[in-house]
């Protein structure tokens, strides 16, 4: 969650390190009573409790003491009255804390010291001890006025509303960092001094690499550096507002700066900032106001950082004037005094604003509005000015979305997309979509037509179901100049309250289309066409561009497409993958419609989406089918690596059984408002991206007929071992292994069939035979395993069938029980000693049947009655590209007067099943 903000501090701290003030071996130094005392003596410590030479302490805090250690006795004469107190030695030799007794003095080494529960209750003060600086504490316990700090040396003149925070511990104190607070627990103020020396210095020049710039300029930089803590934590909290999630236990945080500033305090120029900051979980936020100054005075080399926070709304005129006398009250040694007031608390109206907080309540009368513009999408809107910028997506012409934040549970988002289809069916399409899906409520949706502000829009109003939270959307369409155009309103686990639900209407009747700007920018860039003729695509790239093969399988092609000057935050992929599914196209497209990329991946060989595994928010989506063809087009924004956010565009084509992909992202920085700033280079990924077409070429056209759907290098392969092993030899199973980029394939049908491990360069055409083992030995050796899994059982009969590799066992539980028989794949992976055999289940029909209907009678704990897909009438048959992978089946099932569809995973090797998602049948309709 906090890898950009852990990097900073961890950057900070390298320099922080040589900032702070080594205090090891230095004497310690002890305040009373507005004086500093040097100590001769030392604080001793004996499992956490803290003792203090008495001799000492008479001194500075005017008593006088007559010890007796041989009676083990100690008086005290204050100059009132005179108290005597038995002492014991203290015993190192005991090491519980049991025995201690804090209210009496202590002998040590023939000397009576004074534990610091005694110097509290015998003189009414509280003693802290900062350990690390060695500075010791005697503060009165009421009206404390003035408080000297020993380190830094600057006094403070306490308020009388105000108290200093002496709670914790005696040496839970550290007076590089004072906290005081306000006494009707509204606010808290906090004094951190960081002390530079020549070694800070030093270690910053080390940085910078800088050896030649007068200390000051250093001096400045590492004031900078500091700072950046501030921007880290700014871009943590617009993490977790855009994205949420980055944090388990909140749905989100938002952080927003109300000012920020340069003041003169204590006579330097010093920054200010005005900000707020939210933490909300599913139904309730905590908001908080900061104002932070930081003072960097060289002339003493410290920076001077005050905090100051209180829950949203604190900042009343009364404590406005608490927090100037605290500002003056402070008191730098050889800096001017403070007279003046913050300018930012002077500024009623950025007062009010910080006081109302990020997502101010929505009031009748004093809203204010502000005017989005879309020059790229023609359209403009009107929309309070407290609703907050939120997700933003317009790198492609096609597809567009803004949104605005109206609180923590509420949002309202503009999509647009270019349309070629007649505007009534599109729209009746995209309501279907909405309908059909399974998170739908059926009896939540309301939908019809009206007339707003001039314009016919289409509505539907439903409910939506996430895991465990609920969403309440509005989403009204109208199409303008071949685009359509959603306004929605979402509103998380409660429905919108009236004045969102009026503010919404308000800017759905506020949209105005404007008429295109003249595009008056030109390039010159040339552009390269890629056409896979065996699958039957093609794309077109800047011939100045870079084209490179990363298949990491040799059953898909992967391509990248790298533009040299963007190398690092733009990312083209376009990538070839296969179904583990039959279903028909519309239930493909509501399946891959869906926004979870991670979950594709089940269902599909070799998908690949960048954002799949990422913190992601899927903004649009439109999907059409044309010929039984797939077309699912998304913007995405999610968080890459380093936790940097990502503007992202993906196409997935889906043909006989194959998908086509096209995955494109560009990192915030390239963008303003969510559009790319380099016009070339936006014209040129729109270019790319709407190039991306199907083909029907003489080669796919032709291997379509064959039924060959296998890559070209699996051919390749195929023939090459034709001509050395005979006519008839097939491959019938590929793969890339994960070490050393080597490949295993399988071969039947010949003298010499077995599996075969090679090195293979399908660029330059040549392969080399690492090691291969035969396809009888493979068989023979399946046969022990296959005894070791039975073991328990009686083994009637195994048989091997050395052309299919497979393996057959029949067995019984014992001598008089049923003969069952199975039948298993016998798989081949390499291994150090040479392969490893590996056994995957080979169903028939009647057997998987069973075994599905077994597993959900199990769980549903009831008599279920199973269905398969009509379609579905033959055993089992595994992909060439991996076989022995898991696949899924779509099957019926009635049970206790219920009944709906069931996605059922088959995992072969486990020789298991699973359920994966159940749609009732009334949600089908």
């Amino acid at each position: 969650m906090k890898k950009i903000l852990l990097l900073f501090i961890i950057l900070i701290s390298i320099v922080m390190l040589s900032f702070s003030v080594t205090f090891a071996g230095t004497n310690l130094n002890l305040y009373y009573n507005g004086k500093i005392h040097a100590l001769k003596s030392t604080v001793v410590n004996k499992n956490d409790k803290y003792y203090l030479e008495a001799d000492e302490m008479a001194q500075i805090l005017g008593v006088k003491l007559k010890g007796d250690l041989s009676n083990q006795i100690l008086t005290i004469d204050d100059g009132k009255t005179t108290s005597t107190y038995s002492a014991r030695p203290l015993d190192y030799s005991i090491a519980a804390v049991k025995n201690y007794n804090p209210n009496i003095p202590q002998i040590i080494n023939q000397k009576f010291y004074l534990p610091f529960e005694f110097i509290e209750e015998k003189f009414n003060l509280t003693v802290k001890y900062d350990e690390e600086s060695g500075s010791i504490y005697f503060l009165e316990n009421e009206n404390l006025k003035t408080f000297k700090n020993i380190t830094h040396g600057y006094l403070l003149n306490i308020p009388s509303q105000i108290s200093i925070d002496l709670s914790g511990s005696h040496n839970a104190f550290n007076d590089n960092s004072v906290v005081l607070v306000d006494n009707n627990g509204e606010f808290s103020y906090t004094i951190t001094c960081d002390k530079l020396d020549a070694t800070s210095i030093a270690g910053m020049r080390l940085i910078l690499n800088d050896f030649t710039s007068p200390d000051e300029e250093i001096f400045n930089a590492i004031s900078d550096y500091a700072k950046s803590y501030f921007r880290a934590m700014q871009a943590l909290y617009k993490n977790e507002f855009l994205f949420g999630g980055t944090d388990a236990a909140l749905s989100e945080s938002n952080m927003k700066i109300f000012a920020d500033y340069t003041d003169i305090l204590y006579g330097q120029p010093s920054d200010v900032v005005l900000y707020n900051t939210i933490k909300s979980d599913r139904l309730f936020s905590i908001e908080e106001t900061h104002i932070m100054i930081t003072v960097p005075i060289y002339s003493k080399m410290s920076i001077y950082t005050i905090n100051i926070a209180g829950k949203r709304g604190f900042l009343t005129s009364e404590n406005i004037v608490k927090i100037n006398e605290l500002v003056n009250a402070l008191k730098i040694p050889d800096l001017p005094n403070n007279k003046n007031s913050l300018k930012i608390l002077n500024n009623k109206k950025t007062v009010k604003d910080a006081n109302l907080g990020i997502y101010p309540a929505l009031s009748g009368g004093n809203i204010e509005y502000i005017e989005y513009q879309n020059p790229q999408q023609n359209y403009k809107i009107q929309y309070p000015s407290s609703f907050v910028p939120y997700l933003q997506n317009s790198i492609i012409e096609s597809l567009d979305y803004t949104s605005f934040k109206i609180d923590y549970n509420n949002y309202v988002s503009i999509s647009v997309e270019t349309i070629q289809d007649d505007p009534d069916t599109c729209i009746k399409n995209k309501l279907n979509f909405i309908k059909s899906s399974p998170s739908v409520k059926t009896d939540s949706v309301e939908e019809g037509k009206t007339s707003l502000s001039g314009k016919t829009f289409h509505y539907i109003k439903y409910e939506t179901k996430d895991v465990s939270d609920s969403y309440f959307i509005q989403d009204y369409y109208t199409i303008y100049n071949s685009r359509l155009y959603k306004i929605e309103l979402n509103s998380k686990l409660i429905k919108p309250s009236e004045a969102i639900a009026n503010e919404f209407l308000k800017i759905v009747k506020s949209i105005e289309f404007t008429k295109p700007e003249a595009n008056n920018f030109s390039t010159e860039t040339g552009f390269k066409k890629f056409l896979n003729e065996y699958e039957g695509y093609s794309f077109s790239y800047p011939e100045s561009w870079e084209l490179k093969n990363t298949s990491t399988d040799i059953n898909f092609d992967r391509f990248s497409i790298v533009c040299p000057e963007y190398s690092g935050p733009l990312d083209i992929c376009i990538n070839e993958s296969e179904f583990l599914i039959d279903a028909s196209a519309g239930e493909l497209l509501r399946l891959f419609g869906g926004n979870n990329a991670e979950l594709l991946t089940n269902y599909a060989a070799n998908y690949y989406a960048p954002y799949g595994t990422k913190n992601t928010k899927i903004l649009n989506t439109s999907a059409k089918i044309e010929n039984d063809i797939i077309y699912i087009y998304r913007l995405i924004n999610f968080l890459g690596e380093g936790q940097r956010h990502k503007l992202g565009y993906s196409v997935d084509i889906i043909r006989d059984g194959k998908i086509y992909s096209l995955f494109l992202s560009v990192s915030d920085y390239l963008c303003t408002d969510g559009s790319l700033a380099d016009k070339e280079l936006s014209k040129a990924i729109n270019t790319i991206v709407n190039s991306f077409t199907l083909e029907e070429t003489e080669e796919y056209l032709k291997r379509k007929s064959a039924g060959e759907t296998r890559n070209q290098k699996v051919v390749f392969l195929e023939n090459c071992f034709k001509l050395i092993l005979g006519r008839s030899t097939t491959l019938t199973h590929a793969k890339t292994l994960n070490s050393n980029d080597d490949i295993l394939i399988q071969l039947s049908n010949c003298k010499e069939a077995g599996t075969y491990r090679l090195k293979f360069d399908y660029e330059n055409k040549n392969f080399e035979i690492i090691s291969v083992i035969l396809q009888k030995d493979a068989v023979k050796s399946s046969e022990p395993k296959l005894k070791e899994m039975y073991g328990s059982k009686l083994i009637h009969r195994i048989t091997p069938d050395y052309d299919n590799m497979t393996v057959t066992i029949r067995y019984s539980d014992g001598i008089d029980m049923p003969v069952l028989e199975k039948s298993y794949f016998i798989d081949v992976l390499p291994s150090e000693d040479g392969f490893d055999i590996f056994l995957a289940r080979n169903y028939t029909y009647s057997e998987l049947k069973s075994k599905c209907t077994s597993y959900l009678e199990n769980y549903l704990l009831t008599n279920v009655e199973v269905q398969f897909p009509k379609e579905y009438n033959q055993p089992v048959k595994y992909s060439s590209k991996g076989r022995y992978e898991a696949h899924f089946i779509n099957v019926f099932a009635r049970y206790s007067n219920k009944s709906g569809y069931f996605l059922l995973k088959i995992d072969p090797m486990a020789d298991s099943v699973s359920a994966i998602g159940f749609v009732p049948t009334d949600e089908t309709k």
